[in-house]
């Protein structure tokens, strides 16, 4: 049940060293393996890395405690004959086992998650190892033979690593490392278990009934390589990644800097136009004594000035990066509707779950909902005669859905003529690929929404 490695004759004394120093040497590198994987554990705080060095420790642990008398050089029956080895053996064995079943479902976690049967089955082993242990132990103390439990538990994460390994075959990248780490533990357990059964019978044909755990010894150190090789697959797959991101960043801040340019040159320069022609207004005005018209003027230039300062402050506001949650949107449509409300005695409520407050966006949705919406704010403040405008955000399935409601005269939506106002929230929808939906009827307010996918 446990694995002793028999003395061999003066004639086997060279293939004997050989396999100690192969031996001393895995013990090294299972333990230097250790501490790197927790180096980089504490880097990048990757559970899939710190699952995998806590694999390496209890193996290391466990094959130390089975060569006592090559790491130590006692007699390995002084430690197999200790009424405590066979159960921190068996203790270790399982504890190699469960690590490797935790580092496979966080690294296919979402296989584990899409396939409901997979789920069960990691649920099932993690509960059936510590229930071979009890197992184990209540065996131990009647006397009864523990080999069939020892020699079944080869097999207890069996058909959980057996569906990851079918399921992602075909995987590419870092993952398909990962697999075939997978498949090459797979056949050198399969192998090792069936020399470890020769060994214990008494065979000494070959050096792997000899040495049944060299196999295994073999495949991890294998595994290990083709893990560090998947890590740095990763890595450069995330920094290639995040190149392209920068690369769509600067792209689209470059497209938003030619918008901001256009809606300056043709609003807000347009607003300075007008008001300077109405300053060579005034000026005609005054001479020929016409104070009404005055009036008029300056009312239409003070307008003016107000509407840039607002498109201003607006363009100011939407290239701010401290500004890009949808918490500091509502915060700011919220402020907007209560100032315009207050003209018309209409109360603004706003209703949004505190964990959207902090849900960030790009500039160009930050800029297409802060404009959508207010268009909707500016229409139900003006037509929809109400007293009471609601704007709240809710998730919508994958989506996040942002309404502006009003109690008011309502309309019919199959008749209502189409102005500035719905074409331009439908544009602003468009352009950033999200839905757009009106509710209203005669008597009944009007509810308009968009639904915009949440990217996390």
């Amino acid at each position: 049940m446990h694995y002793i490695e028999p003395d061999i004759r003066f004639s086997k004394m060279i293939t004997s060293k050989s396999i100690e120093f192969f031996y001393l040497l895995f013990e090294g590198i299972m333990i230097f393996q250790v501490l790197f994987f927790g180096m980089v554990y504490f880097i990048s705080r990757r559970k899939d890395v710190l699952y995998y060095s806590l694999l390496n420790l209890v193996s290391a642990l466990y094959f130390f405690l089975n060569a006592p008398d090559t790491f130590l050089g006692i007699d390995p029956n002084i430690v197999f004959n200790s009424p405590a080895y066979l159960y921190v053996n068996f203790a270790l064995f399982l504890s190699m086992f469960f690590t490797y079943v935790i580092f496979l479902k966080e690294v296919f976690n979402d296989t584990v998650e899409q396939y409901g049967y997979v789920k069960k089955t990691y649920i099932m082993t993690s509960y059936v190892i510590p229930l071979f242990y009890l197992l184990f132990v209540l065996f131990g103390i009647l006397g009864l033979n523990t080999q069939i439990i020892f020699y079944s538990a080869h097999l207890i994460n069996g058909p959980f690593c057996t569906m990851i390994l079918i399921l992602n075959i075909r995987e590419k990248g870092y993952k398909k490392l990962i697999i075939s780490g997978l498949l090459v533990i797979f056949v050198c357990l399969i192998l090792t278990i069936a020399f470890t059964i020769r060994y214990n019978e008494g065979d000494d044909v070959t050096l792997l009934d000899r040495y049944p755990l060299a196999l295994i010894k073999l495949g991890m150190l294998i595994d290990i390589i083709l893990f560090q090789l998947a890590l740095l697959k990763r890595w450069n797959g995330q920094e290639k990644q995040l190149a392209t991101e920068k690369m769509q960043s600067q792209l689209e801040l470059e497209r938003l800097r030619n918008k901001i340019s256009g809606e300056l040159h043709d609003d807000i320069g347009s607003t300075l136009s007008g008001i300077s022609m109405y300053s060579y207004l005034i000026k005609s005005q005054l001479k020929n004594e016409q104070p009404l018209e005055v009036e008029k003027s300056l009312n239409i230039m003070q307008q003016s000035a107000t509407q840039m300062v607002n498109r201003l402050n607006d363009i100011v506001w939407f290239v701010n990066p401290e500004e890009d949650s949808i918490g500091k949107i509502i915060q700011r449509l919220e402020e907007y509707a209560t100032d315009m409300g207050a003209l018309k005695n209409m109360q603004v409520k706003v209703a949004m779950p505190a964990k959207f407050s902090v849900q960030r966006l790009e500039v160009e949705s930050r800029r297409n909902i802060y404009l959508f919406c207010k268009e909707a704010i500016n229409n139900a403040i003006k037509y929809s005669e109400a007293d009471l405008l609601q704007l709240a955000v809710k998730e919508n399935s994958n989506s996040l859905e942002i309404s502006i409601s009003d109690n008011g005269k309502g309309f019919d939506t199959g008749t209502v003529k189409k102005g500035n106002g719905l074409v331009n929230m439908q544009k602003r929808a468009a352009e950033i690929k999200a839905g757009f939906t009106i509710q209203s009827g005669e008597g009944a307010g009007c509810s308009i929404s968009l639904i915009v996918k949440i990217t996390q």
